[in-house]
């Protein structure tokens, strides 16, 4: 089973074009299938370790070590720069210090994540899993995606973002 969907790497957009599509393959595929099934080896061996090190981030505050396989998108730049789409690139120390005052109160902070599926996607991939995450008084347990494009060999993982669908 396949799916369609625009050819960018936002997150957000991915979801409101492609999300029920997106979460009927990850529900119909699950089945105990390795969730790096759908991409070839070469390509597991560039995503792997990026995802595995992006979600150990995320789930320990590591920023400093996040922002080298931070995607800064519009999106990231919105969140973290309160609507300043097109600011360039934040440095190092300009991205630990918004992550510090945004995650947790102003955007979830994950908690934890369970990898579903690595799927292509229009040239780049999306990772879909089930991750717990906290903002203030909020919890939730739901479906996560993340975009992950490869530039000049390196892979970028974009902000994720949470569905309003349950993956207890």
């Amino acid at each position: 089973m396949s799916f369609l969907c625009v050819p960018h790497i936002l997150t957000r957009m991915l979801w409101q074009k492609c999300g029920a599509v997106l979460l009927a393959v990850v529900v119909l595929s699950r089945a105990g299938n390795d969730p790096y099934s759908a991409v070839t080896p070469a390509q597991r061996t560039i995503l792997q370790p990026v995802i595995e090190r992006y979600v150990r981030d995320q789930i320990k505050q590591d920023w400093g070590n996040l922002w080298e396989i931070q995607d800064q998108t519009a999106d990231l730049k919105n969140e973290l720069l309160l609507g300043k789409r097109d600011a360039p690139n934040l440095t190092k120390q300009q991205f630990v210090a918004a992550m510090r005052e945004t995650i947790g109160s102003g955007y979830p902070r994950l908690r934890s994540f369970d990898l579903r599926e690595v799927k292509p996607d229009n040239g780049n991939f999306v990772m879909i899993g089930c991750g717990l995450a906290t903002r203030e008084e909020w919890k939730q347990q739901r479906f996560v995606i993340a975009g992950i494009r490869i530039v000049d060999g390196k892979a970028l993982v974009d902000l994720f973002s949470m569905t309003s669908d349950s993956c207890k």
